[in-house]
């Protein structure tokens, strides 16, 4: 509920509901991190989690914080962060990790001060959140002898990860590909269905994958292709372009309002999403901000 208030006064929508939050916290992304409260008497005022994860390609600590209206005074939100700092440094030492790391909305200008404060600075490659509009599909089709089918989960999970861990062969332009505990949240999403992770077969082997989530439920719903992968070995066929375009079409046949990615602002994949309608969406767009994790904290 605090996330919920802290979206709405940004003028964000979530993508997840209260429900799938807590449904996203009961399995193991927060494994081998700590999650705190800031708590005024019975009042949540604040939380915040560090957790171990890969970012551009390394591996990194990632910080969170969200700070409820009336508690951002830096005398009391060090309350909170001195703590979530002290505990990010050390598990950066015990697992040998140099930095910690931050996303925060575009449109956040609540957190990005205190993130300064804390001694992080802001990095210059954004993740760049992309809309359609579905108003205009491109047709693409696969080429000859290539065909489009749903993976069969949970059993294929495994084909879906290996597929993507290769596919992603540019960790710092592409990120790192999906976690296994995230394709199963996914797929134990209320409403999930097969089309929302589509394989691209040749001759029966797996030679691009596109993984799709629901973002909200009910009038004004929509969709973000969340992963896109094609095999160095199949490339600049236009299998790209026709699975984006096909997702596309399913997501307008589900009655959505509008399709979503995000990728880094050095991802050359940005170019074809350009190419096939997608346009900026500021309020999917992600800053990072980077400190050294064994530097000392701004109030030492």
């Amino acid at each position: 509920m605090l996330v919920a208030g802290y979206f709405a006064e940004i003028g964000t929508v979530t993508a997840m509901s209260v429900e799938q939050t807590e449904q996203l916290f009961a399995t193991p992304w927060l494994k081998d991190g700590t999650g705190l409260v800031l708590e005024c008497g019975s009042e949540m005022a604040g939380h915040g989690f560090v957790r171990p994860t890969r970012w551009k390609g390394m591996d990194s600590i990632q910080l969170g914080l969200t700070l409820k209206q009336g508690y951002r005074d830096r005398e009391t939100y060090h309350i909170l962060t001195d703590q979530l700092l002290a505990a990010a440094s050390e598990l950066a030492r015990k697992r040998g990790i140099s930095n910690i790391s931050v996303n925060l909305r575009s449109t956040d200008t609540i957190h990005a001060p205190i993130m300064l404060d804390l001694g992080f600075q802001e990095h210059p490659i954004l993740m760049l959140g992309l809309r359609h509009e579905l108003d205009r599909i491109p047709s693409r089709t696969l080429p000859q002898g290539l065909s489009f089918r749903p993976a069969r989960l949970p059993a294929e999970s495994s084909t879906v990860l290996s597929l993507m861990d290769t596919a992603f062969d540019d960790r710092d332009r592409q990120g790192e590909p999906m976690s296994d505990t995230y394709l199963d949240f996914i797929a134990g999403k209320s409403g999930f269905d097969p089309e929302q992770v589509l394989l691209v077969e040749n001759s029966g082997d797996a030679v691009g994958c596109a993984i799709l989530d629901a973002n909200a439920h009910g009038e004004g719903s929509n969709y973000s292709i969340m992963e896109l992968g094609v095999l160095p070995g199949s490339r600049h066929r236009g299998i790209g372009s026709a699975m984006i375009c096909r997702a596309l079409g399913w997501v307008k046949a589900r009655g959505a309002g509008a399709a979503l990615t995000g990728m880094f602002s050095s991802n050359l994949a940005a170019t074809l999403f350009w190419r096939l309608g997608f346009r900026p969406d500021p309020q999917r767009t992600f800053r990072f901000f980077v400190r050294d994790a064994a530097a000392p904290q701004a109030n030492d």
